[in-house]
């Protein structure tokens, strides 16, 4: 999925937050016709763009205000020239005069879906299915929750999605990401919307901004120094992928505490890390501003024993990996650390299955912020961040990204950050996106296929340099 540069940073919003905003607007008068017309221009200027040599176009409409916006795109086709094809629910469809479409534009179920697919919205989607015609879909494609980025089994497979006024958060994390297709945003409302946001995506510049300046007379003292824990046996890899994303994003030193069998290797295929044998010295934990803790640390009673001292010790922890499986089993909730899980870790710390967690991400991430506290960022597709501050969301990154070491690059580029004075939620926020557009970048040079975490690395500094000359 792609999602246009902007210029400026955008909030996305649930259904609760649009349907109260919009009965306000509603003492208005006809203030919701108005809406409806001045969408149903963006949506045919963009259907003309994406298709422009479409004539026979055919609309799917629903009982509800996707519907009522899906007859206004009706009238505004009038006298264009374009043949238009109406395909009410109630009236089902012909599979034959469907086929017979250049182009279907869903407008069924928007921000309404409420459970599984009912007839006879069911039927006439088994029948679009079964068109093999392109889709472009107004808000979300049916069969969508557009608040918790879930699908139903049937749900429709939308080439684009066209966002009406606002992005909805449900389009933009999770499997949802990939059944909207492209997405844009028409005739985008941000200077007149809710009140409230349900997540923001920062701007380039606002990004950008965060990125520590270093002074001219700077060293690597005064560029931070991150201590890493983790790298049991067989599982060093995951410390040297995490200290050279925290090197790769400015931090002046990086000082681990591995398996003893590691160490001395470490130090040799990273010469820049400081690698001890844990437990043989506190040197890493007192020279640090941060503990990264669960790298590779693995779940025998060497990574019990370490994840007990990173508790105790008085540093900010970032919690990663195997450390996460130690938190679950014996919860807190502490105001200095960032927990970095993806789905399976997300749900043992809540108790709750992966799918359950799959079915609302961005519920999820609140959960977890508000039974752990600090800083919680939900790995995966459209990446989530959630902090007593607000939530935010990562439209970068993409499949190719799901492969080892990824996490472990994330950790060490967050906690890189936060030992250079970043807040937490400054760090979780700058890490997340460096990280996901390094991977993109990546992807243009390697390919999306085999991509490596170590390729991600390389492209880190480029990243971090390109996002601060163009805001």
């Amino acid at each position: 999925m792609a999602i246009p540069k902007s210029q400026h940073a955008y909030a996305v919003y649930n259904r609760a937050q649009i349907a109260a905003w919009s009965a306000l607007q509603g003492m208005n008068g006809d203030f919701a016709a108005r809406q409806d017309e001045r969408m149903a221009e963006g949506l045919c200027t963009a259907l003309t763009r994406h298709f422009p040599q479409a004539s026979r176009i055919g609309i799917l409409i629903g009982r509800g205000g996707n519907g009522r916006q899906a007859r206004a795109l009706v009238r505004r086709y009038q006298g264009t020239g374009i043949e238009i094809a109406i395909f009410p629910v109630d009236e089902g469809a012909e599979l034959d005069r469907l086929r017979r479409q250049d182009v279907l534009v869903d407008g069924l179920i928007g921000t309404g879906l409420q459970g599984p697919l009912r007839d006879p919205y069911h039927s006439l989607v088994q029948c679009v299915r079964a068109s093999g015609r392109p889709i472009v879909a107004i808000d979300g494609p049916t069969g969508l929750d557009l608040d918790r980025g879930s699908t139903v089994p049937d749900a429709l497979q939308a080439m684009y999605t066209l966002f009406c006024a606002y992005p909805k958060i449900g389009g933009l994390t999770g499997a949802a990401r990939e059944a909207c297709g492209v997405v844009e945003v028409v005739d985008p409302m941000s200077d007149a919307g809710p009140a409230g946001s349900c997540a923001y995506v920062p701007s380039d510049a606002e990004v950008a901004a965060l990125v520590p300046i270093r002074p001219k007379h700077a060293h690597k003292g005064t560029a931070g120094t991150c201590a890493i824990w983790g790298g049991d046996i067989g599982m060093p890899g995951a410390v040297r992928l995490a200290a050279e994303g925290a090197y790769r994003v400015g931090a002046g030193l990086v000082m681990s505490s591995v398996h003893a069998r590691h160490a001395a290797m470490l130090a040799a295929s990273l010469p820049e890390l400081i690698a001890y044998g844990a437990f043989e010295t506190d040197m890493p934990l007192l020279r640090a501003q941060w503990l990264l803790v669960g790298s590779g640390m693995g779940r025998r009673d060497w990574g019990r024993e370490m994840w007990a001292r990173a508790r105790a010790s008085a540093k900010p922890l970032l919690v990663d990996g195997d450390a996460l499986y130690w938190l679950a089993l014996e919860s807190e909730t502490r105001a200095d650390w960032i927990l970095t899980p993806h789905e399976g870790e997300a749900a043992r710390l809540l108790g709750v299955s992966a799918e359950e967690i799959a079915q609302d991400r961005p519920g999820a991430c609140r959960e977890l912020h508000a039974r752990y506290g600090g800083v919680c960022v939900l790995k995966g597709a459209g990446t989530l961040i959630a902090s007593a501050e607000g939530t935010w969301l990562c439209p970068f990154g993409h499949p190719g990204m799901a492969t080892a070491g990824m996490g472990d690059v994330l950790a060490g580029v967050i906690a890189g950050l936060a030992v250079q004075g970043l807040t937490a939620s400054q760090a979780a926020l700058l890490g997340v996106f460096l990280h996901a557009k390094a991977g993109d970048r990546a992807a243009l040079t390697v390919g999306p296929r085999g991509l490596l975490a170590s390729d991600l690395i390389r492209c880190l500094p480029a990243v971090q340099a390109c996002l601060c000359l163009s805001s």
